[in-house]
Order: C-alpha cells, then structure tokens, then sequence
C-alpha cells in the first residue's frame, strides 16, 4: 500500500513541479510549501499544535511558524470563497447555529466564522432565525458566489483538486466503480467551444439542480463532487508512456 501511495503522491506532484518550473520557483521554495500545506491538512484534520509536532516531525516553534504563514498568506482564498462555500454545504442539510458551524470547520477560527455568516446575511445568502441561539439557514437553492474574480479562481482550484483527491481515493485506493473518472481528448473547431459553456449552463446545470431537489430529506441521498472542467490545448504536449481511462 505504501508503494500505491507513493506512485499516487509522486503523480499528483508532477502537476506542482510543472507549474513550479514555468513559474521559475526554486526546489527549495517548493519544499517549504509542500510543508505548509502538510501542515495546512493537519489542521483541517483538526489535530492540536502537539499531535502535529508528532504527526509533521517538527518542533512545536516550527508548527507557531507554519500557523503564522498560513494565515498571513494563504488563507485568502478560503476564507474570502471557501469558507462561504462550505458554510453553504453546512447548511444545505439543516439550519445550524456558529457553534456548531465552527465545530464542523476547525480549520477556521470561530470569531472568522461569525464575521463572515453576519456578512452573508447582510448579502442574501443566509437567513438568520432568532430564538434562545440564533441559527442560520439557506435562502435558497442554487448560489453563485461573487467574489473577488482571482479569490474566486484560486478556491476554485481548491475545490476542484479536492474533488480530484476524493475521485482518486474512492476509485484507485478503495476500489469504489460508483467514482467516476474518464479523461477525454477531442478536437474542436474555434467557434464551438462556447458549445460546451452553454450546454453546461442550459442542460447540466438544471440536471444537477433536479437530482439534488429529488434527493432532499431522504436518508439514502448521497454527496457528490462533480467537476467538469476543459481547456484548448494548445501548449506542448510531453510524451505519455501509458494512459488509464479508469
């Protein structure tokens, strides 16, 4: 297993590497950040300073550091969009209160949370129901969150490797035929491509929004990450030695 697991890793960083070297970030830079993230899930796990100390093989003055730098520099992203869209899912199921929103997101501080719920009232999103504790709920179903266009970009990224993970540890790790995965490479003309935009839009889109009105309040609906993504390839294309459409 811990060979799959290295294969799965090594895969996985040669994406990093190649945005790396077209970025001119040198090795050294890149090792620091594979150490801040490390550090960065070890906290969305919710583990406290010395189970990561142990976990990361650090100091605890090293885990202060990595506190101080995630939250100075790459915090933005999440919780300027990815917060909200996680308060978002939250909620999808049943209105809850900030304690309980808080508990289910370690990886954000209680008093970022209750800042960013009051301004998602004050923006429409949420709805606040008074009573003894005030609890939050949706205002409705489908959310298109406007946020700052290059936040938005980067928690989108998040959002899709986060699928990415889930897609490969279903399918590769555990076996799961229910996770889907299929790689696709066509040719298209120019004038086609917003083709794709608009059947999203008019025909995906409100597929996905039916399937999830049909399966609220059952007990046997299911998550579900889908991304779909594509891009004009026009860079140059290295040799594959093999191909999985898995």
């Amino acid at each position: 297993m811990r060979d799959i697991s290295e294969r799965i890793l090594y895969a996985l960083l040669r994406p990093a590497a190649r945005v790396a070297m077209r970025a001119e970030v040198a090795v050294r830079d890149v090792k620091k950040l594979a150490e801040l993230a490390y550090y960065h899930e070890a906290r969305r796990e919710g583990l406290k300073m010395r189970e990561m100390s142990e976990v990361l093989d650090i100091s605890m003055s090293k885990v202060g550091a990595l506190s101080k730098q995630l939250k100075e520099h790459f915090r933005e992203p999440e919780t300027e969009h990815g917060m909200d869209r996680q308060i978002l899912a939250l909620l999808w199921a049943m209105p809850l209160t900030a304690t309980k929103i808080a508990q289910a997101l370690p990886e954000f501080d209680e008093d970022e949370i209750t800042d960013r719920l009051a301004k998602m009232v004050e923006a429409g999103n949420l709805e606040s129901i008074p009573g003894r504790t005030e609890r939050f709920k949706l205002t409705g179903k489908a959310y298109r969150l406007d946020i700052d266009p290059v936040m938005a970009k980067l928690d989108g990224l998040n959002t899709l490797l986060h699928h990415v993970d889930r897609a490969i540890e279903t399918r590769l790790v555990q076996g799961d035929a229910r996770a889907m995965v299929r790689n696709l490479y066509f040719s298209a003309r120019e004038e086609d491509l917003e083709r794709l935009q608009k059947f999203y839009e008019e025909q995906l889109f409100p597929l996905i929004c039916e399937l999830d009105e049909a399966a609220q309040e059952r007990e046997d609906a299911l998550p579900v990450r889908l991304s779909i993504l594509w891009a004009p390839d026009d860079l140059e294309e290295e040799v594959q030695d093999d191909e999985d459409d898995s």
